[in-house]
């Protein structure tokens, strides 16, 4: 697993460098198995999430590989990394909540494709003999059949969430290593949790996971370690967090902010 991220700051006018929290880092030793990147939009968590599994060859489950053009812009950062392994673990994963939606329409333009070809095979061997027509159709057939049960099922029937936790429940490998950008995405805070259970058993089977994310429901995983993002990079205790305060806050004192958005529309 990854015991060590090292920075080497040689330029720091060019992006992502010049992002104030990834000046500030030259090196962050990980000793916990659940590593959490927090932070505004734009603060540099997801960037140097991505970064990370971009150096360590990671496999995005998204449309483009992380070594593509489509992430380029994150590899003058990937470049200045150095990883350290107790041992190298190439299983797991790098998930986009963001790029899901994506994932799914690849799927099912793979799978209209599919039975587009099927019925124009089946037109054109229809007074062919059955072993003819059969061996025609076996490649798309299995191939077919194999995005149908891949996922507990069609996913695009699925609401996100479900086809979301159906998703990393079949690409699970335990002892892996995981990079998870806002994973919360597409998901409802009981499925938030159902995924908090499952990085849970994750971890206790041998995994490590970076997650990057503004869900203070995976912030509060047990055997974690945060990283603030805000400003200068810093870690953080789980009720120092600004997110987790203000959620707090609004869910003791909803009627506070109904009044004050009811006094600021009567302005």
């Amino acid at each position: 697993m990854i015991k060590l991220i090292e920075i080497n700051q040689v330029n720091q006018d060019i992006y992502p460098l010049n992002i104030l929290s990834l000046k500030s880092i030259e090196s962050l030793k990980i000793d916990h198995p659940i590593v959490i990147f927090t932070g505004d939009n734009g603060s540099g968590k997801s960037t140097l999430l991505k970064a990370i599994a971009q150096k360590h060859g990671a496999i995005n489950t998204g449309y483009f590989p992380l070594d593509s053009a489509y992430y380029e812009d994150i590899k003058p950062l990937s470049d200045l990394i150095k990883l350290t392994y107790d041992v190298k673990n190439k299983k797991g994963f790098m998930f986009s909540g963001e790029e899901f939606i994506t994932f799914i329409h690849k799927i099912q333009e793979e799978k209209k494709d599919l039975e587009a070809y099927i019925k124009e095979v089946e037109v054109n061997y229809k007074d062919k003999s059955d072993f003819a027509r059969n061996q025609a159709l076996a490649p798309a057939r299995k191939e077919l059949n194999a995005i149908m049960h891949q996922y507990e099922g069609e996913l695009q029937h699925k609401s996100h969430g479900e086809g979301f936790l159906s998703f990393f429940k079949s690409r699970l490998h335990h002892k892996g290593i995981y990079f998870l950008d806002e994973p919360e995405t597409p998901l409802s805070p009981e499925h938030q949790f159902q995924l908090f259970v499952l990085i849970s058993d994750l971890v206790a089977n041998g995994s490590q996971v970076f997650i990057a994310t503004h869900s203070p429901i995976l912030m509060a995983l047990n055997q974690a370690v945060i990283y603030d993002f805000n400003q200068q990079l810093k870690q953080i205790e789980y009720d120092q967090i600004k997110s987790v305060q203000f959620l707090k806050y609004f869910l003791n004192h909803p009627h506070l902010f109904k009044e004050k958005v009811k006094g600021h529309s009567n302005e």
